[in-house]
Order: structure tokens, then sequence, then C-alpha cells
């Protein structure tokens, strides 16, 4: 089978296997960290705002810095990049650890980690996924960015899991002394990444704030490219701020422990790994991937819609399962149709902006928290989603190429 050998030759290739394995690395530690810091502003303070509070501050760089990252991707070396987000990251880890240890780490402690730690997601697309498609070229882009998709849905599957575990069974240290070797495993694999992307990278930053505006302007004229970023929009305000709900709800309305919590809340990322891995399999054409990107995000809503109704265990597995599943179409599909659209000396900003937008869920989860501290977990949920919906209906009927031939290019 072509998926297959495309897959094998693409893991084969030392670069394509290096920035695979920082990405999984990365965002298994990712993860695992959204889980347990969720988990610990339950326990320390019982607020479901200040609960969101914490995913707010790690996709706040990405609205702020998003774009700029995206710039100084084009125009900087990526190694650099790479050593300096991943130091970060690790730094913050090994803080946390030492505080955890110390038996004084407080709610505005892991505050200030989390926000630290979301500056090192805003290089994660004009770097890393950018040198992806870089490495895998067109005929391997599809395959390459799924796979890394797919890896990324399996730590969305893993990392809470591992999260909760440690978390129950050796603290806030255990779990993020964790995130820190792995960071360091990051940071290893690091030198042997090219000293430049294949198009156009390396030149003075002197023009950084040209560049932002010339990437603003490329975008004003390609409404194709405009729909896609609306969909990333709806996804991180309406849909992806269901996560952060879980731990609420496990706790106020299922009566969970830190373990089950961290299953329930690995389900999402399991559901979302079996969806990519189908995904791959099935060989999407690419005349399909604006349908499987928007359908997926629409059904994301409604099944977390569904979820938010469940009162027993087993039941909200099951959609919670199926949640993930609909993320799958979203994920895979992110990536590479931006990639494809976007000429190659705008690449970088347009991934940059894409994290810009991906930085909405700062409003989303805003939203989500403030209806949590009003009306509970689930009702929160049952009220988001329900506008998520909305706003993916309005955006579908507004969108001729999505019916056209499954749209086609």
């Amino acid at each position: 089978m072509i998926l297959p050998r495309r897959l094998t030759e693409l893991l084969g290739d030392p670069l394509y296997l290096r920035l695979w394995l920082i990405g999984l690395f990365s965002m298994g530690s990712r993860w695992l960290e959204l889980l347990v810091v969720g988990i610990f502003a339950v326990e320390t303070t019982g607020s479901p705002v200040l609960v969101a509070l914490l995913v707010i501050l790690r996709m706040l760089p990405l609205a702020v810095f998003g774009s700029i990252v995206g710039t100084l991707a084009d125009r900087l070396t990526p190694r650099i990049l790479f050593y300096s987000s991943l130091g970060l990251a690790a730094l913050v880890s090994l803080a946390v650890l030492g505080l955890a240890l110390s038996g004084i780490a407080a709610y505005w402690h892991i505050a200030l980690a989390t926000f630290l730690s979301g500056l090192v997601w805003t290089t994660d697309m004009p770097v890393r996924r950018r040198m992806i498609g870089d490495v895998a070229g067109a005929e391997r882009i599809a395959a390459g960015m799924s796979l890394d998709s797919a890896t990324s849905n399996a730590m969305r599957l893993i990392g809470p899991l591992f999260g909760g575990l440690l978390y129950q069974w050796l603290g806030l240290g255990g779990a993020f002394g964790l995130a820190a070797a792995l960071y360091a495993i990051c940071l290893i694999l690091t030198p042997g990444l090219p000293k430049a992307f294949a198009s156009g990278v390396g030149q003075s930053s002197a023009r950084l704030l040209g560049d932002l505006r010339e990437g603003f302007r490329f975008l004003a004229r390609e409404p194709e490219l405009r729909r896609i970023l609306y969909v990333t929009v709806i996804f991180n305000i309406w849909g992806f701020p269901f996560v952060s709900m879980i731990p609420v709800i496990g706790t106020e309305n299922l009566g969970l422990n830190a373990a089950a919590i961290g299953g329930l809340a690995a389900l999402e990322g399991g559901g979302a790994f079996t969806g990519a891995l189908l995904i791959a399999a099935i060989g999407v054409r690419p005349g399909a991937y604006r349908r499987f990107y928007f359908f997926g995000t629409a059904s994301y809503s409604a099944l977390a819609f569904v979820a938010s109704w469940m009162t027993e265990t087993a039941p909200m597995a099951i959609v919670i399962f199926f949640v993930g599943l609909g993320a799958a179409g979203f994920s895979t599909m992110q990536t590479v149709l931006i990639y494809g659209m976007a000429p190659p000396e705008m690449r970088g900003r347009m991934l940059g902006i894409l994290s810009l937008t991906i930085g909405a869920g700062v409003i989303g989860f805003t939203n989500i928290g403030l209806m949590g501290e009003l009306f509970g977990g689930a009702n929160a949920v049952r009220i988001v989603a329900a506008e998520g919906l909305v706003a993916a209906f309005l955006l579908g009927l507004t969108w001729p190429r999505l019916w056209r031939d499954g749209g086609g290019e």
C-alpha cells in the first residue's frame, strides 16, 4: 500500500524523524501539563473560572506573539528558535518541580509557568510543522502532516493519562519532573536539524514590521485562506474550550479522582488519534480536505453538547471519545491546507497567523470559564457548544467552495 510505504520512508528520513520525535515528546509534555494544572487549580481554588484562566494563559502568547513569531521564522535561523523555546520549557518545568518539592507551589506560580510554557507553543506551527512540510516535500506532505497530527492526538491520550496518574501518585512535582525530562530529550535532538528552511530564511530581520504587514496584506487578498482561518477561530473559541471543563465536570458531577479524570480527558485524545489514523488509512483526496476540516469542527461542538448531558461515567467516556473523532478532521487538515495554499515565502507568516487564530481560544476559555462559574461546568459546555454550532452553520452558508466538488482545488 502507498500510504504505509510513504510513512516508512518518512520515518526513515533522519530529519523528519528528529522533527517527529521533538513533536512527540514536546506535545506529550504539553498535554500532560494542561491536565495537571487543571486538577491542581480545582483542588486549590475550587473555581471553574480559575481553571479556565490557566488555559487562557497558555494560549495568550499565541494571540499576542503568534504572527510575530511566524514573521521571525521567515527571517531567522530555525535552530535558534528551537533552542530558545525548548530551553525555556525545560527551565519552567524544573522550576515548578522545585516549587512542588519545596511544598510552596501556589496557584500564581502555576499561572506564571503556564504563560511561559505558552510562549513555547508559538513556535510549533511556524517552525517545527513548517520544517516537516519542507522535509516531506509536496508528494509526501499529506502523509507527513497526518502522521504528525496522529502523534499529537496520541499525546492528547497519553499525556493526560500519565498526568492524572502521576499527579495522584507523586503530586505536582512528579508530573512536571517528567515534563522536564521530555523537554531535555527534545533539546538533545535539536542539533541535527537544518540551519535554515527550504525557502528563503536567514535574511536580516530589520524589516520585521514590514514583513508582518505584508503577510496581513497577502491574507486580505485570499478569501479561501481567510475561511480556513475562520474555522480555526470557531474551533478554538467554541470547540476546544470543552476540555477545560472535563476536570470540573469530573469533580462536580461525577465525583471522580485525579486518575479517573485523567483517563476521561485522555479519551478525547484517543478519539482524535483514532480519527487521524483512519483519515491517513483511507487516503483522503485533496478535494475533500475542506470538508473534513469543516465538518470535523462542527461535529466536535455537536458531540460536546451531547457530552454535557451525560450523568454517568461510562456514557460520558464514550461520547468524549467521539468528540475526539471530530477533532481529528480539524487537526489533520489545518496545517496541510495553510501550507499548501501559501507560497513558500509566506508560509512562516501564514502559519504564524494561524497560531494567532489558535490564540483566539483565549476568548473561548474566558467565555466557558465565566459560564462555568455562573452556571456550572455542564451548563457552560452546553452554552458554548451551541454558540459554536451557530457560528459553523453561518460560515458554511457563505462558503461555496465547501460544497462544490467536495471543496476541491
